[in-house]
């Protein structure tokens, strides 16, 4: 094998697994040299239990292994005990008693045996020293991601919980320890050119806040200029007065401006606090008149606006954008339907979506997902449009075939929910406004009164109940 080509020796590791490469380049010098590049997966996974940030400070320093990692994954992820004990009892409710006693105590004293490594090394914000000197020597790392959300832990039954939201741990020191871990990572991201970046996680008083603000303007102004995909999920603290809000929208958006060469948005809001609340907030307080120029793809989630301000940012990026999403899972539980979506406190989706049709000529996708509602919902208004949406395409629009799925999950309730697909054909390809069918409805009235099967589900209208009805686009 040492006079072959070294094309065909590194086709020969790319289908190897680690073993396989450990092996093979024990066979000769030639080899040996050839599989260095195959020593280490690309992607690099750091969690608490582990001593991940000196091992991924080993590998900085290592002159050749340094060049292998184009990803990192930190992941900050706690489970809560109470939470997660009750979760995977009944999430294995129908196997066997003694089966799942097993099942559930091995889990549980191997959870035990990992969070017992991680007390023994320090928190990852006082060794932000050692994670800025390590990125300093990663010429090739392009994605990072830092999740809250994911399981940290090798154990199926863990996989499972970290899908229901109150099983994540969220005590008194998490906003701030998170704030801490957030500012290591950026101080070390200023020396590296990413092209992508997501956050699952981000507090949003860290845009507020004069030294972590100032933090991250500085650190961000070189290094967000290359970035292409940003997907950030923003998580709003329980008491916000209107000043600090102001100020951490603000503060946002300033970063997000720092981002002028994006692809890929995705801009998403989980209030913990309340799952089923929209974060109100203006696109001009965030932007301004800023426009990303190269924007194909955006998702927004889990926000409240007025439909002209909506309207008049996605019409500024008319030119470009290819792909829109309005909502998503949000904070919903695996077996719940979707709770991400989109309200609009002054305006109707169905005047947005009339004055849209023909206006995005490049669009190429729709897709919407959750309860989207419209009307002055902060006032109490009696009328409103109210929409249920579930899942078509899953987050590389795909068409999702299974209707309960762990991890892509659609759920589909009969009698609540529809899909996008009439209203992603109007907005791209023109007609009549597609009719929404109310079913199980004895009326639908509209806005002025009339009986109109075309706005769609309207709750808390005159002879209407208080919890939406069904849908159906044709």
């Amino acid at each position: 094998m040492d006079t072959l080509p070294a094309e065909l020796l590194r086709l020969i590791f790319d289908n190897c697994d680690p073993p396989s490469v450990r092996a093979l380049r024990l066979t000769s010098g030639r080899l040996a040299d050839v599989g260095y590049d195959y020593l280490l997966p690309p992607s690099f996974r750091a969690v608490e239990w582990k001593d991940d940030v000196q091992r991924l400070h080993s590998i900085a320093h290592h002159d050749r292994l340094n060049r292998s990692i184009n990803s990192i994954t930190f992941n900050f992820s706690k489970v809560d005990e109470y939470s997660a004990r009750h979760a995977s009892f009944f999430q294995h409710w129908l196997q066997e008693p003694e089966e799942r006693s097993i099942l559930l105590q091995d889990a549980w004293i191997k959870y035990y045996e990992l969070e017992g490594k991680s007390r023994d090394l320090p928190p990852f914000y006082t060794r932000s020293a050692m994670v800025e000197e390590s990125f300093k020597r990663l010429p090739n790392l392009k994605d990072l991601e830092i999740t809250y959300t994911k399981c940290p832990y090798d154990i199926e039954v863990f996989k499972d919980v970290f899908l229901v939201r109150n099983c994540r741990k969220r005590d008194p020191t998490f906003r701030a320890q998170t704030c801490k871990n957030m500012n290591a990572i950026i101080s070390a991201v200023r020396h590296v050119s990413l092209n992508s970046l997501t956050i699952d996680q981000l507090p949003l008083e860290i845009f507020r806040l004069p030294d972590d603000r100032r933090h991250w303007f500085d650190c961000c102004a070189s290094s967000f200029s290359s970035l292409s995909r940003l997907d950030l999920t923003i998580d709003p603290p329980a008491n916000l007065m209107p000043q600090s809000r102001f100020k951490a929208i603000n503060g946002l958006g300033h970063v997000l401006q720092l981002s002028p060469n994006l692809t890929h948005l995705s801009l998403s809001f989980h209030t913990y606090h309340a799952p089923m609340q929209k974060f109100g907030f203006s696109f001009r307080a965030l932007l301004q008149d800023f426009t990303f120029t190269k924007l194909t793809s955006l998702k927004l989630e889990g926000v409240s606006c007025s439909e002209e301000d909506l309207r008049s940012f996605l019409l500024r990026h008319a030119k470009t954008l290819e792909r829109l999403r309005l909502g998503g899972r949000g904070l919903a539980k695996p077996y719940e339907l979707s709770i991400g979506g989109v309200h609009l406190h002054e305006g109707s989706f169905r005047s947005l979506f009339t004055s849209l049709q023909g206006k995005l000529p490049k669009l190429q996708r729709l897709h919407l997902e959750g309860d989207l509602e419209a009307g002055d919902i902060r006032t109490g208004a009696r009328e409103r449009e109210t929409f249920k949406f579930h899942a078509s395409v899953d987050e590389n629009w795909e068409d999702m075939d299974a209707a309960d799925d762990f991890g892509r999950r659609r759920v589909v309730q009969a009698g609540k929910t529809m899909d996008s697909s009439a209203l992603e054909r109007y907005l791209i390809h023109g007609g009549p406004f597609p009719k929404l069918v109310v079913l199980g409805a004895t009326s639908a009235t509209s806005s002025e009164g009339s009986p109109s099967p075309e706005l769609g589900p309207v709750s808390g209208g005159p002879g209407m109940a208080a919890t939406p009805a069904t849908a159906i686009a044709v």
